[in-house]
């Protein structure tokens, strides 16, 4: 039959295109890492910040991992984020966390500024939670250090 071949083809480009969609667990051997994270260390050892009405506490688990939690609107939204290196042409001041908040796929970028708090706290880091089906969040907090 001609539909048998073209069935077989139409799988096979399928399954090409599919094959592009996963993303390894661990990086590749040959992937460039952020030389803090060779070191296990992370530019993010510990985060807890917010904003009006909602807050996030992050924790780095090593090796560039990190655990987190998104408090908003009486939820929590419970994950993993992770730390690639340093975006290109973004300023040093910048840290992007990529990864999963209630299974919902999230971008925590923290920037190293000083910042004030809704209630009038000075704090050295801003935070901005950009998070699937979420308005994006912006807020202050306080960015531990080695």
């Amino acid at each position: 039959m001609i539909m048998r071949p073209i069935a077989l083809a139409a799988a096979g480009v399928l399954a090409g295109l599919l094959a592009g969609c996963t993303t390894p667990a661990q990086p590749l051997a040959d992937e460039p890492r952020h030389p803090s994270i060779a070191a296990d260390l992370s530019p993010v050892p510990a985060f807890t910040g917010g904003g009006e009405g909602w807050s996030i506490e992050i924790a780095s688990t090593g090796k560039g991992d990190h655990d987190a939690s998104l408090n908003a609107d009486g939820r929590t939204w419970k994950g993993a984020l992770r730390y690639r290196g340093q975006p290109a042409d973004a300023p040093s001041s910048l840290i992007v966390l990529n990864g999963e908040l209630g299974k919902q796929p999230a971008i925590v970028e923290i920037k190293r500024e000083p910042c004030r708090s809704a209630e009038g706290m000075d704090t050295q880091a801003s935070v901005q939670v950009t998070m699937e089906g979420q308005p994006q969040r912006r807020g202050c907090g306080h960015l531990a250090v080695y």
